[in-house]
This record gives structure tokens, C-alpha cells and sequence, in this order.
């Protein structure tokens, strides 16, 4: 009984466990850059604040704790995921000239230059496993969690409103994140990434959504 209890509890760790490289790769997957960029006339975006890293997906370990006791085991795998900054902004942009055209922002505009200037976007995110299990002369009890924690990055955007090179109108725009923590039930480490980054995308489509009606107000 005890040996199948080692076997076991081995076979969970290998498979919940995960480096920091293999981590990035499961991420980079999911992530796609936009091979080509909708062009506005009157609408600009400036991404310079936006960090334009070589990865897309840029991953680093904040802690890795394993004891193997004799009778209790503990693990702790930490991974902080950054998904580039600047391949965020263009996920933005494809967003909110999307969304600008269905509100018809182009009409209201009438001829004048909006310039859209990122200041602050959600691009990072912590992978958390970990757990303890204390093994007994005849049973054992394991105990787990993994989880994945947005980080509180709020979508931060100023804007300038120009008519024939005179600024009509400038400002800053803020809208909370209202992204969410999610609990692993039974995915690979692959697909529970998968399933987070799917949620990544749709809040910061609904953040930049919320955004665009703030500023259609504004104008």
C-alpha cells in the first residue's frame, strides 16, 4: 500500500509540476500575432508605452519548493506568464476599431483625428500548483490546488482629439479589471492554460469594449 502510495503520488507531481520553458511553450500556442493590422484613417493608436519584447510569451519562476519527507510531502510551483505587451496593444487595436465601427464612431469623428495612446493594459498572470500529502503505514491523504490569478492591471488609455493639427479635446480613460481567478478541474497543465488565456482574450475584449463606449460619450 505504501509503495502504491509513492507511485502514485509521483505520478501526480510529474504531471502537475512544470518548468518554466515548457510552461511558455504551452502558452506561446495559444498565442497568435496579427498578421495583418486594420488600418484607420482617422483613428491612430500610439502602443510606445507598451514594452515590445523578443517572446511572445516571456515566463519566469517566482518560487519552486519541493520537501520529501518521510512521512509529509510539499510542493510549490510558481510561474509568473507575461504575454508581450505590445502584441496586447495590437489585440486592442484590432478590438476597438471593431467595435468603433459598430457604434459608427467614424461618423461622429466627422473628418476630426483621434489619437489613442495606451498607458496601461492586463498582461500578466500567475500559474500557482501546489500541495502536501502526508503517507501513513497503510493509507495516505493528498492535497492540491492549481490555480491561475490575473493580475490586477487595469486598462488605462489617453486620448487627443484633433481638428486641422489644433487639439479639440484631450484625456484619460481608466476601466477596471474584472478578470477572475480559475481553478484547474481535471485539465493537463496544457489545456488549463489554454482554457485561462481563452478568458484572458475575451476580458480584455470586453475591457476594451467598455472603453470605446466611454469614449464615444466623451467625443
Amino acid at each position: 500500500m505504501r509503495t502504491l502510495a509513492f507511485i502514485i503520488l509521483t505520478s501526480s507531481l510529474l504531471t502537475s509540476c512544470v518548468g518554466v520553458k515548457k510552461y511558455t511553450r504551452f502558452a506561446e500556442a495559444k498565442i497568435e500575432a496579427i498578421k495583418t493590422a486594420t488600418i484607420s484613417e482617422n483613428i491612430t493608436f500610439d502602443l510606445s508605452e507598451l514594452e515590445n519584447k523578443n517572446a511572445k510569451v516571456t515566463s519566469t519562476t517566482l518560487k519552486s519548493q519541493f520537501i520529501p519527507a518521510i512521512l509529509y510531502w510539499q510542493w510549490n510551483n510558481t510561474i509568473k506568464c507575461e504575454i508581450n505587451p505590445r502584441l496586447v496593444g495590437e489585440y486592442f487595436r484590432e478590438d476597438f476599431l471593431a467595435f468603433a465601427d459598430t457604434l459608427n464612431m467614424y461618423e461622429k469623428l466627422e473628418g476630426r483625428e483621434l489619437e489613442v495612446k495606451i498607458e496601461k493594459i492586463p498582461t500578466r498572470f500567475l500559474y500557482v500548483n501546489k500541495g502536501h500529502t502526508f503517507i501513513l503505514l497503510y493509507l495516505y491523504t493528498v492535497s492540491s490546488l492549481t490555480i491561475i490569478y490575473p493580475q490586477k492591471e487595469d486598462l488605462v488609455v489617453s486620448y487627443k482629439l484633433t481638428e486641422n493639427g489644433s487639439i479639440i479635446k484631450e484625456g484619460s480613460l481608466t476601466v477596471k479589471n474584472k478578470d477572475q481567478a480559475i481553478n484547474n478541474k481535471f485539465k493537463s497543465t496544457k489545456k488549463f492554460t489554454w482554457q485561462y488565456i481563452d478568458q484572458f482574450k475575451e476580458n480584455n475584449r470586453k475591457l476594451t469594449n467598455e472603453l470605446v463606449d466611454m469614449l464615444f460619450n466623451e467625443l
